[in-house]
């Protein structure tokens, strides 16, 4: 299948239990495809930490991931 017809029609021809299939499929992949990986989640959160007056303890609280 190469186009959005082509699969629009195919999924009209599925019988209902492979579209809740493929419904979940796609909800899955939106919500991998929303949300960063952990480590990028951990970077954002890290990145810029050690600025001036910024405690090594904090720096540690941020790395740990107990924020």
């Amino acid at each position: 299948m190469s186009s959005i017809a082509e699969i629009e029609t195919a999924i009209e021809n599925l019988p209902a239990p492979q579209v809740d299939e493929l419904a979940g499929w796609l909800e899955a992949l939106r919500l991998r495809r929303a949300t960063p990986p952990p480590v990028e989640s951990w970077l954002a959160r890290a990145r810029g930490a050690a600025v001036p007056g910024e405690t090594t303890a904090r720096i540690m609280v941020l790395t740990r991931g107990e924020e």
